[in-house]
């Protein structure tokens, strides 16, 4: 069924793709615009709806990418916050650390210590901007440390996943979200006005929403926005962040 109040295109396939998902989902009609990009009415109240596609720089790869999953392990998120604690103050401005750790964790006191003590010696020995992995106390660490913080995120970055992703890949998925959404935020600038939605759309989503929702955490992103979603390639519609 079409939701469209009007017919015209919005801009691009994937657009009229994450409008018409969000329409779905909130079961709404949505209304063309030129600026924003389409209207909905929700519970009596209009919501003025951006939408922004997030340019996945995996697009080339023809092979299906493996979405790494965020692992809810209570243990080894307690490590990355007391890692991301105790190295702050340690990490030289300008610099941030994008870390993944395996799980189960034995002896978290020993793998926090030891994390600690490696990741120092690294940056002090002029840490170069790639991937590194290493194996401590039977645990698999991926690490990177990005030069410029250009992210403008934490000092430490830590996630907990079920496979083995590459921290490069991590760094591709908080820039161009980051991206996405300060583009967005700087283009309407003053205009933004009453309720504004942000959507973002991608062609090639790398990451599970619960890792993306992590990351988001981590972003100095713009306040502008009242909701910010997220629609799967599947046009399934979830939240990534509200105000």
């Amino acid at each position: 069924m079409d939701r469209s109040a009007r017919l015209e295109p919005i801009g691009s396939q994937a657009q009229r793709f994450a409008i018409e998902a969000v329409a779905r989902h909130f079961s709404v009609v949505w209304q063309h615009s030129e600026e924003p990009d389409a209207y909905i009415t929700l519970a009596g109240r209009q919501v003025a709806i951006d939408v922004a596609v997030v340019r996945s720089p995996h697009t080339h790869q023809k092979r299906p990418i493996v979405k790494p999953r965020l692992r809810d392990d209570a243990v080894a998120r307690r490590v990355l916050r007391d890692l991301e604690r105790a190295m702050h103050a340690r990490v030289p401005d300008g610099k941030t650390v994008i870390l993944t750790l395996g799980a189960p964790i034995i002896e978290p006191k020993k793998l926090l210590a030891a994390l600690t003590e490696m990741l120092l010696a690294y940056l002090e020995g002029g840490a170069k901007e790639i991937d590194e992995k290493k194996t401590i106390l039977k645990n698999r660490v991926r690490f990177r440390v990005l030069n410029g913080n250009r992210l403008r995120t934490a000092k430490v970055v830590g996630f907990v996943f079920t496979g083995d992703p590459k921290p490069g890949v991590l760094v591709d998925a908080l820039q161009s979200l980051h991206d996405a959404i300060a583009a967005s935020a700087k283009k309407r600038g003053s205009k933004m006005s009453g309720e504004r939605w942000l959507v973002l759309v991608s062609d090639r989503w790398i990451a599970d929403i619960k890792t993306y929702r992590r990351a988001y955490s981590y972003l100095s992103s713009p306040g502008r926005f009242k909701k910010i979603l997220m629609v799967l390639e599947s046009g399934r519609v979830e939240d990534l962040a509200e105000a």
